[in-house]
């Protein structure tokens, strides 16, 4: 590994790598929604201008929501034993929706936050082995140039 030159003969001081600006360039796509965008003047008007195309695992947990709702709906209405005075097809298809959607975006959001971070990692990891060999490029240079 290259060693920090930390004279200033002959060009540029080579920072460490935790003094780096290239550290933590790469943004990845915010999970919050963004509150510049929605100016609610109250409860409902927050509600409804809501975008919810950019709260993460939305889609997906809604799909696969629906899917379990539609399918146990199709099951207990072609069975007539699972159908009871006190519940009936669309009850069953309520309540499974509202379960599976409660368990898959917690999931889905902890998966894509450990997702992210992974990224995160990575691209960090790719911009300090660049500026290590960038470092140990200039570092050849300035021994050339002493000899």
């Amino acid at each position: 590994m290259s060693k920090n030159n930390n004279n200033n003969n002959g060009g540029e001081r080579i920072q460490p790598i935790e003094n780096n600006d290239n550290i933590h360039m790469y943004s990845l796509p915010s999970t919050q929604i963004n509150e510049d965008k929605v100016k609610p003047t109250g409860i409902i008007d927050g509600l409804l201008n809501i975008n919810v195309s950019e709260i993460p695992c939305f889609k997906s947990s809604m799909l696969y929501a629906v899917g379990g709702a539609m399918g146990v709906l199709a099951v207990t209405s072609l069975i007539p034993s699972l159908r009871t005075k006190r519940f009936g097809p669309a009850d069953y298809g309520v309540w499974t929706f509202l379960g599976i959607a409660s368990l898959s975006w917690p999931i889905c959001d902890y998966n894509h936050k450990l997702h992210n971070k992974r990224v995160k990692l990575l691209m960090d990891a790719q911009v300090a082995e660049m500026n290590r060999k960038m470092s140990e490029k200039i570092e050849t240079e300035k021994e050339d140039q002493k000899k």
